[in-house]
């Protein structure tokens, strides 16, 4: 069977977890960028806090970032009126939603698009009647699609030129660092590999701030000219104040664009947070929409597990982001599909085993489950008894393989008559369920 094959190999997870590691980083671009040339390197950790563009908006607004007028309705009425009191040449009516792609995606009520432009307030709220309360479907979300549950109708801003700006944490440049390029409105990650030095990086000294001639120097590389280099130097500066305001790890500004009459306007952002910060930045993570979240990733965290559904058929019980990211591989080297990516992390107690083992269980694509533990700081007698616990109370129906190595460990496989050998110099102390062999 193919874990028979994957579980006896499992040894060699140390020497390719740098490899696997490696690999999902440059698999997801969209996350990552290294600017190796420049000795500065962008790497967003997972996004817990999601936040709708309008909120981003709003955050930015606060703090005297420039940015689109704009209303949030949630039913057509309310949309209609908004888009009258904006009193704007033109306007633009976007559903919000936590995906990409909204303006080429379809609504189940028939209206393709999930951004219009028009310059006719009356149509509003028409338009906004297709998309309250129907499912938009765009390249990002799943194949039912999103409820669209808020509209933004914001005033519609001409660009001249459009350019990039971002301000992140940076573990080589040990701080906060701007980065820039003049060819904005596209992915800066192709901006990177095709011309370099239309990249620009000014590492912040966390302790002084973005000093004036830093702000400057950005503007005048990102292209603004004349009294559009002061505005964007304060525009620059502001956006880190509230970089540093918000607890941010990252805030993206793409496009940070001039317009004919005269303005630097931010016309998109994204932030990502610090959620070690939570404890201060109550207001901000209590913005959080988790209506779009994975209802089992959302119970995953509510037991401190991190857990990703993936669409093979052998579920993965791993701790240790690196070990767990090597047992999927191992699994596809040998023929086989990870159902997930779960990572128990340390101090793991056996209630969060338990409830591991429910979100699982629970996935109707499971047909075997692999358990992988490494005990270094996680007590595999823990987790044993977790394991049983489960066994006993949830009717365990698929095959189970397990294998505990380190400070506690043993080798447990149930696709076979069920035995478990606990081996010298261990202390494990199990409860053995009915009808299991002890050796």
């Amino acid at each position: 069977m193919v874990l028979h094959s994957a579980l006896f190999r499992v040894n060699m997870a140390a020497s390719i977890v740098s490899q696997t590691v490696a690999r999902g980083l440059r698999g997801a671009s969209a996350n990552h960028l290294f600017l190796d040339k420049f000795k500065c390197a962008r790497v967003s950790s997972r996004r817990w806090l999601n936040l709708q563009e309008y909120q981003s908006k709003k955050l930015m607004q606060e703090s005297g970032v420039t940015v689109q007028r704009f209303y949030v309705a949630d039913n057509a009425p309310d949309a209609l009126q908004a888009a009258k009191r904006l009193g704007a040449k033109e306007i633009v009516l976007k559903a919000q939603i936590l995906a990409g792609g909204r303006g080429k995606g379809v609504f189940d009520s028939g209206l393709k698009g999930g951004v219009h432009l028009t310059k006719d307030p009356s149509v509003v709220g028409e338009l906004a009647k297709k998309m309250l309360g129907y499912s938009l479907t765009t390249k990002q979300t799943p194949k039912e699609g999103v409820k669209v549950k808020t509209v933004m109708v914001a005033e519609a801003l001409d660009i001249t030129r459009e350019t990039y700006f971002a301000i992140l944490m940076d573990r080589a440049c040990n701080g906060p660092v701007m980065v820039g390029s003049p060819q904005g409105g596209m992915d800066i990650e192709e901006v990177a590999d095709k011309t370099p030095e239309l990249i620009f990086k000014e590492v912040i000294d966390i302790f002084e701030g973005v000093r004036d001639d830093q702000a400057l120097r950005m503007a005048a590389n990102l292209g603004f000219k004349g009294p559009l280099e002061r505005q964007a130097a304060d525009q620059i500066k502001r956006l880190y104040d509230l970089f540093l305001k918000v607890d941010a790890t990252q805030v993206e500004v793409n496009p940070l664009g001039e317009t004919p009459e005269g303005q630097v306007v931010c016309f998109d952002a994204k932030i990502n947070f610090d959620d070690n910060a939570e404890f201060r930045q109550k207001a901000v993570f209590a913005m959080d929409d988790m209506s779009e979240s994975d209802p089992t990733e959302m119970e995953a965290a509510k037991w401190d597990l991190k857990y990703i559904g993936l669409d093979g058929n052998i579920a993965c019980f791993v701790n240790g982001a690196g070990l767990a990211m090597a047992t999927c591989d191992i699994i596809d080297l040998h023929g086989g599909k990870p159902a997930n990516f779960l990572d128990l992390g340390g101090g793991v107690k056996e209630k969060q085993v338990y409830e591991a083992f429910k979100l699982l269980t629970a996935d109707p694509k499971v047909e075997a489950i692999l358990v992988n533990i490494f005990g270094g700081i996680v007590n595999c007698a823990i987790i044993a008894n977790g394991i049983t616990k489960a066994c006993r109370e949830l009717e365990l129906k698929v095959p189970l393989v397990v294998r505990l190595e380190g400070q506690h460990y043993c080798f447990w496989d149930t696709t076979r008559p069920v035995t478990i050998r606990s081996f010298p110099g261990t202390n494990a102390r199990m409860n053995i369920p009915t009808g299991v062999s002890y050796m």
